[in-house]
């Protein structure tokens, strides 16, 4: 004969509880949909400038800019240690160590950086920052050091204005700003052309006239049509953490200048220069 407990009901004296059907609860939090992004913010690259002017005012001008394209870079070790990190947390990844390494080497701790995904070259990264020349070798040394990719030589392609250095497939290039007269302006320009060139005002398309740098056929004064060339679509949200960032050095002085007010005005911007040649950067 058979007991049973008087708390114990027949359903689970019959069925064992391993069987019983799982109950899903409402509260659960779903995983955001991800997000793509056409472009800059209206705003980013005169922001960028300001910063560029700030840096050059405390005499430390962004002078150096680095390029790494994931694609070429995994495609040639596919045990590179970068791989495993999703594109923003690697940006953030890098961004530390060259913070740290700018400091050690007497470098202040100024940059910009921007991902772009753009033509054949698909999505890579551009990074503007001070670096005393003397330690341009060193600096080789260590972006071999953090890709685990050597030192190569262009084979048929002509090198790019300032190139000092590159990696043997191509996927790092540094180089040097050739015009310190223009106090790297122009390098934070080129890094703030993923900003369109015509915005959406009212349902209509206008030029977005608080771009400083833009082609003549967006409204712009300038020949070279490469600040207006659309930059692709990025993976995440325009925040500073996935698509742009300017180092927080940087915007606290950028707020303690006089160079903040005049962020809008493409006269101050584009005064420090008397020839507006454009320098051809890489893309």
């Amino acid at each position: 004969m058979q007991l049973s407990l008087p708390f114990e009901t027949a359903d689970i004296r019959k069925e064992p509880h391993k069987d019983a059907p799982a109950i899903h609860l409402p509260y659960v939090r779903k995983s955001p949909h991800r997000r793509m992004t056409e472009g800059l913010p209206v705003g980013t690259q005169a922001r960028f400038i300001q910063a560029a002017l700030v840096a050059a005012d405390w005499g430390r001008p962004l002078n150096t800019f680095l390029t790494i394209r994931w694609g070429s870079l995994f495609s040639d070790n596919n045990v590179n240690p970068l791989r495993v990190f999703p594109t923003a947390e690697r940006i953030r990844h890098l961004v530390e160590l060259l913070r740290k390494w700018l400091v050690r080497n007497g470098a202040p701790p100024f940059y910009i950086w921007a991902r772009e995904n753009a033509d054949s070259a698909d999505e890579h990264w551009h990074m503007a920052f001070h670096l005393p020349k003397k330690r341009r070798r060193d600096l080789v040394d260590y972006v071999i050091n953090l890709t685990g990719e050597p030192v190569g030589r262009r084979k048929s392609e002509k090198a790019t204005e300032g190139e000092f250095s590159r990696g043997a497939c191509g996927s790092w290039q540094l180089a040097g700003d050739t015009h310190p007269e223009r106090k790297g302006v122009y390098l934070a320009a080129y890094l703030g052309k993923g900003e369109p060139s015509q915005r959406l005002f009212r349902g209509q398309i206008i030029d977005n006239d608080k771009k400083p740098f833009r082609g003549r056929s967006y409204g712009g004064s300038f020949n070279d049509g490469k600040y207006d060339i659309a930059q692709g679509q990025i993976e995440g949200t325009a925040s500073r953490d996935d698509r742009f960032f300017i180092a927080n050095g940087l915007k606290r002085m950028a707020g303690a200048t006089r160079q903040k007010k005049a962020v809008g005005s493409p006269n101050r911007l584009l005064s420090f220069s008397p020839n507006p040649a454009v320098p051809q950067h890489r893309r």
